[in-house]
């Protein structure tokens, strides 16, 4: 598994779930924001799901359900691929302090080793929000 991979893999899970876990580290969670206007009222923006990252662990296997599947392997070995790829991802992250998940944006850490991410300006994981 690579970097490429888990964030292809987590936007794709983002697409028709709320969160999406990665083991041992935290959830990346999906909310959506309603429309409102701007510009003192002149300009309307349209609703949104913005995309944050939360150090609270849920409990769904959907990153190693999806690699099972998409790899043929079966749900252990891939829980397995997933946890270990996170866990080495983490240390990374706690060295270089930027992982840039293509497609998504960039998980960052603190120096306290807290970690956050910053989406992509250009992210879209809300294809019905326009004109559906």
């Amino acid at each position: 598994m690579d970097i490429d991979l888990l964030a292809k893999m987590v936007k794709e899970v983002v697409m028709d779930h709320d969160s999406v876990t990665l083991p041992g580290m935290g959830s990346f969670v999906a909310e959506l924001v309603p429309a409102a206007f701007a510009d003192r009222g002149y300009t309307i923006l349209p609703p949104y799901r913005r995309l944050y990252f939360s150090p609270k662990q849920g409990d769904d296997h959907l990153l190693a359900e999806l690699y099972a599947k998409s790899n043929d392997v079966s749900l252990a070995d891939a829980s397995r691929i997933v946890a270990d790829f996170v866990a080495e991802m983490k240390e990374v992250l706690k060295v270089r302090k930027t992982l840039v998940l293509t497609g998504l944006g960039r998980l960052r850490a603190t120096r306290e080793n807290h970690f956050f991410f910053v989406a992509d300006e250009n992210l879209d994981i809300y294809p019905n929000g326009y004109g559906s």
